[in-house]
């Protein structure tokens, strides 16, 4: 019966890319045009966070970024689906504040495809980076949410959007590093830490820029037991050291 349904919505419906409208086999994936735009994080990347480094470096297995060595990075590892830039910007600002939650699909999916290169995904819970109430209630949805959802189906998880709630600040816009791990400092709280007692948890976000959001929940999650704590996000920052 759903097979019959979902052959009638694609009759009804044509697979489209979201970015371009152009003709795809599957709703909700770019076409290869659109797809061949994006700043795709492949390798070499560092080992821990996955930041990209230059093509034509020849760094062997394991090799870490300046952040990752000096032990800056506090999360065991991070991945992201391709570079912050112009384009993928361009895709982001509609998801993320212009309703566009379709975007979800290709890029959730493009994130488990970053995932691919981590041995073991030991994961115990998908946790998305929580929203507050009322930015959720006047966004009318998390976008973290939307990302996270299929990667918890795809890694074969639970996701938990209860066990930690967020205060709302002012949004972080173009500040620093310093000003937003200043501004990000004690927004979250955990209420339910029998849920994150000896877990390990993959928090999902849409996009990186100085890592404090991570790092900050990262902080409240070890203090409640959690006994790992991972990344992933569609795009990041990368910037030249």
């Amino acid at each position: 019966m759903v097979n019959i349904f979902n052959k009638i919505i694609e009759f009804l419906f044509p697979p489209a890319c979201p970015l371009c409208d152009a003709p795809v086999s599957v709703h909700g994936e770019l076409c290869s045009d659109c797809w061949s735009v994006f700043a795709w994080i492949s390798g070499p990347k560092c080992a821990c966070c996955g930041y990209p480094f230059p093509m034509d470096l020849d760094l062997p297995d394991g090799a870490l970024c300046p952040v990752c060595a000096s032990g800056q990075n506090e999360l065991d590892w991070i991945r992201s689906a391709c570079v912050y830039d112009d384009v993928s910007r361009s895709a982001m600002l509609p998801f993320k504040h212009g309703g566009r939650v379709l975007y979800s699909r290709f890029m959730s999916r493009a994130m488990i495809w970053a995932l691919r290169d981590i041995d073991n995904i030991d994961a115990d819970i998908v946790m998305p980076v929580p929203l507050a109430r009322g930015r959720l209630f006047k966004r009318g949805y998390n976008q973290a949410t939307l990302l996270a959802r299929p990667i918890a189906h795809a890694l074969g998880v639970k996701m938990d959007v209860d066990s930690v709630r967020r205060k709302y600040r002012p949004d972080m816009g173009h500040k620093n590093a310093h000003q937003r791990a200043e501004n990000i400092h004690g927004v979250f709280s955990v209420v339910n830490p029998d849920a994150i007692r000896g877990r390990k948890i993959l928090l999902v976000d849409d996009v990186m820029t100085t890592g404090a959001t991570f790092s900050e929940l990262r902080r409240v999650l070890i203090r409640a037991g959690a006994s790992a704590v991972y990344g992933v996000t569609f795009c990041r920052v990368a910037r030249t050291y």
